[in-house]
This record gives structure tokens, C-alpha cells and sequence, in this order.
């Protein structure tokens, strides 16, 4: 990054979301008056994709020359201008993807199945929304609601179900066993979220920073539809589903953001990890305590090198 003839070199953690702009809050504080509070942020996701984009600055974000309008895929190479900075992405590693084991095979349909659940709720929901009003919040929610549901499906969510303030998705493991590539997927749509909320917030201003507690376990669930032939609603039941509800109330108890049950590494079958952290809890509804590994959004993407790395 070149500011008034000085030169910075800025990392982006795999997973983290870099934001410029003039406010305190900003990972690279700008002293630029042509440069808007919140002006502009770059994600990087799990396979190291960098993507930029501008957080409805005044005076704009510029890629290669050209405006941003939408969230852009990075590329080694590219020169970013905001107001009088300039920054050129490096990007020393390429990306990498993760092979799916499942491509190539039949998914059957089975009504006992492996699966993973994610939830995810916004904190201070009920203050949020008095503060706010009703048509406010509406309109952020329908905003955060269609721009998740766009992440999940990207992910190859089987089934996504908004419940109030809150969402769940389902991802379905027919080889009876995850793989590093389904956590990943799920870590990755965790950091889209965040990164979906920052956007929500540059637009709709509410009265304080929008936050949420995730839970994510995995076991087997009774998967089908439980509509009818006119209205379907396929989704998955079953205490592997509970587990996650509970595990994402259990985040404001332990001071977290993020609950990961034990069961998820215990279902891997193309690593064996057993990750350094692990607590017990005692959830409501269980006569036995739960095994998690607690998480902070800033340190999602160190267990990912480990992670990876096993």
C-alpha cells in the first residue's frame, strides 16, 4: 500500500475481512479526506479468494481503473485506488480448492442420514428491532436474509431455514462421513456472514454493531419432507439438529463466538484431528456433557492453517 510516499505491507488472514476507511473501527485507519468512514473492505475466503468491495463510499472505490459496483474476485497484480492511496494486491500462494468427495456420485435420498448443522442468530435481536423500528428491521433482515440465503446456496446447503432472527442450515453427508472440505465450507460461510453484516450495517446504520453466535455439530438426523406434494419443506430433525440450537445459545454463556461440537471432528474421514480446547457443556435438555471447541471470529483463520495442516 503507497500513502503519501510511504509504503505498508498489509496481510489478510485466511477467513478475515480487511476494511479501510477513515473510522477508529477500520483494520487500515485512512488520514484522507477523500476517503469515506467505512470505504471499502477485501475478505478472503477459505481457499485464499480475496474479494473486494466498496462499502458505498462517497467518493468510490477504483480496481485496475475502473469503478467497483460489485464484490470483485482479486488477482496478483491488481492496483486498488481509495481517495489518495494506492494498493497493489499480492497475492504470493495461489488459491487452493479442496477436491469434494462426493463429485461424480449419486446422492440417494435416505431417511437416516449423516448431516451437519449450522445456526447462526443475531444478538440483542429484540432491543435491536425496538431501537430500530419495525420497518427498519424488516428491511435489514430481508436484506441479510436474501444475501444468506445466496452464501448458503453457493455452499450447497441441502436445506436453509429462516426462523426469526435466526437461520439454520443443513448440509447432507451421504458417504456417512465429512471431509476437511465440508468444514471449510462451513467456516467459509461464517466468515461470508460477517462480511454480509458489515455491508448490512454501512446501509441501514443501526444503533450498534450487529453481532451473532453460531453452533455447528454434526450427526445423524431424520432428513425428508414434512410438507406435503403441494407446499414441500425438506429439512432435517433430530437431536444432532437440537445440539446445534444449543450449542449457539451456549456461545453468549461462554464468551464466544462460535461453538464447533467435538462430534464434527469425530465424523471426519479423510483426517483424524482431535483440536486442543475442547470444554465441556452443560446444555439444556442432556443429561451428559457436550464436548465443543470454542472460537472468536479473529482466531477462525489460525484453526484453519492447523486445520489444514493436519
Amino acid at each position: 500500500m503507497d500513502a503519501g510516499g510511504s509504503i505498508r505491507e498489509i496481510p489478510v488472514a485466511r477467513l478475515g475481512i480487511c476494511g479501510f476507511g477513515r473510522a477508529p473501527s477500520n483494520t487500515v485507519v485512512l488520514e484522507d479526506n477523500l476517503a469515506s468512514r467505512e470505504h471499502a473492505m477485501i475478505r478472503r475466503n477459505a481457499s485464499g479468494h480475496c474479494t473486494l468491495n466498496d462499502l458505498g463510499s462517497t467518493n468510490g472505490t477504483w480496481l485496475n481503473g475502473r469503478p467497483v459496483q460489485a464484490p470483485t474476485q482479486l488477482k496478483s497484480g491488481d492496483r486498488i485506488q481509495i481517495g489518495r492511496q494506492t494498493i497493489e494486491f499480492v497475492q504470493e500462494a495461489p488459491p487452493v480448492e479442496l477436491p469434494d468427495p462426493m463429485a461424480g456420485r449419486t446422492q440417494f435420498f435416505m431417511d437416516q442420514q449423516l448431516v451437519s448443522a449450522m445456526v447462526i442468530d443475531i444478538r440483542g435481536f429484540t432491543q435491536l428491532s425496538a431501537a430500530m423500528g419495525e420497518r427498519a428491521i424488516a428491511a435489514m433482515m430481508a436484506e441479510i436474509n436474501r444475501e444468506a440465503g445466496q452464501l448458503l446456496d453457493a455452499a450447497g446447503a441441502w436445506s436453509v431455514k429462516f426462523i426469526g432472527d435466526a437461520i439454520m442450515a443443513i448440509w447432507l453427508h451421504p458417504a456417512n462421513a465429512l471431509s476437511r472440505r465440508d468444514v471449510v465450507t462451513v467456516l467459509d460461510v461464517i466468515s461470508g456472514y460477517q462480511e454480509i453484516f458489515r455491508l448490512a450495517e454501512k446501509r441501514h446504520k443501526p444503533p450498534a454493531l450487529l453481532r451473532f453466535g453460531c453452533g455447528y455439530n454434526a450427526g445423524t438426523a431424520s432428513v425428508g419432507n414434512i410438507g406435503s406434494g403441494a407446499a414441500a419443506d425438506f429439512t432435517a430433525m433430530g437431536e444432532a439438529v437440537n445440539t446445534a440450537f444449543r450449542l449457539e445459545t451456549a456461545t453468549k454463556e461462554c464468551c464466544c463466538d462460535i461453538l464447533v461440537s467435538a462430534d464434527v471432528f469425530g465424523a471426519l474421514g479423510d483426517v483424524r484431528i482431535q483440536p486442543e480446547g475442547l470444554i465441556g457443556l452443560e446444555l439444556k435438555g442432556y443429561d451428559r456433557k457436550v464436548a465443543a471447541l470454542p472460537m472468536n471470529f479473529g482466531g477462525v483463520g489460525e484453526f484453519l492453517q492447523a486445520f489444514l495442516a493436519a
